[in-house]
């Protein structure tokens, strides 16, 4: 069986790709549906796409195995299989909102369309996590076909469905947080949501020797603090660091109980850093190398830095 896919940009040079047990393949008028997704700039790589609103569009098809698998993430329906788990990986790793077509429909009489048709603002780190490996000459892909995207979420969607990780990390329902975070936003919403990943995370990570209400009674700081070193970005956290952290919470706070940052300098600076590390931490759980494109880690040491002096101005300005 095969179904229609919307919005999938497949890897530079290849005209399909096999994950897990799907085959997807560009359609016949590749280049024409491609242009039409949107672009918020320029970009040339293997097409040249010129800046433009866009539009939801059908690049692709998934041809089904004859039985499908049972999803692993922890959707709320019952009735999803491997397949959303993949698209929801695909969403997460092409930067939109991928998804299937109606099996009813045709092109010209679709279904209502509930998704963003637009690029996700975040999650760009996490993408280039993903490392780039040109196909061989003779292969069965098309050279030069980028196969480095194969075969990390071959190898990623491998992880999760082991009973290991989904036992960790409850059926990874932190990464369909991911995909909420990532769209297009305020940032004021990306960053309350990549704050949720993070207690989340928390809870997951220490929910087996803590009691519910002891996850609660765990200071913010606290939960920052244990998630940076859990992950490498710090190898520990002093008392001057954590009164750095406490400016992260005090973004959280006011946003929370006021419904806007506090009014400081570089505030947002600090907001934008906060979701670069979640990317950076979700890289880490699929055992990905974190890419620091956007130099993340100088990013972090630049914060903590002079953490007392910051934590004193933070304290005496008011939002």
């Amino acid at each position: 069986m095969r179904r229609r896919v919307y919005n999938l940009e497949l890897p530079s040079g290849c005209h399909e790709m096999t994950i897990y047990e799907y085959r997807f393949s560009r359609v016949e008028d590749y280049v024409q549906k491609i242009n039409r997704l949107q672009q918020p700039v320029n970009i040339s790589s293997e097409f040249r796409i010129k800046a433009n609103t866009g539009r939801h569009t059908v690049t692709a098809y998934v041809d089904l195995p004859h039985v499908e698998r049972e999803a692993v993430f922890e959707w709320y329906g019952n009735k999803e299989t491997a397949l959303d788990d993949i698209l929801l990986l695909l969403s997460v790793f092409r930067s939109r909102d991928v998804f299937l077509g109606s099996e009813e429909a045709t092109d010209g009489n679709e279904l209502i369309i509930r998704q963003d048709p637009r690029v996700y603002l975040y999650g760009g780190s996490l993408s280039c996590s993903v490392p780039y490996k040109r196909g061989e000459k003779g292969s069965e892909h098309n050279y030069p076909c980028n196969v480095g995207f194969q075969e990390a979420m071959n190898k990623t969607y491998n992880l999760i469905r082991t009973e290991k990780w989904l036992k960790k990390y409850r059926n990874g329902y932190f990464i369909i947080l991911a995909r909420n975070a990532f769209r297009q936003q305020s940032l004021e919403s990306s960053f309350i949501q990549a704050w949720t990943i993070w207690e989340h995370l928390f809870a997951v990570l220490n929910g087996h020797w803590l009691s519910k209400e002891r996850l609660r009674q765990v200071s913010s700081v606290e939960k920052v603090s244990f998630l940076l070193v859990q992950y490498a970005l710090k190898d520990e956290i002093d008392n001057a660091s954590r009164k750095r952290i406490e400016v992260l919470a005090e973004i959280r706070n006011r946003l929370i109980h006021f419904g806007r940052f506090p009014a400081r300098d570089k505030v947002s600076q600090d907001a934008h850093l906060f979701i670069l590390l979640t990317e950076f931490i979700i890289a880490k759980i699929l055992e990905l190398e974190p890419s620091n494109v956007f130099n993340t880690v100088e990013k972090l040491e630049d914060f903590l830095k002079n953490s007392e002096a910051a934590a004193k101005k933070a304290s005496s300005t008011k939002a």
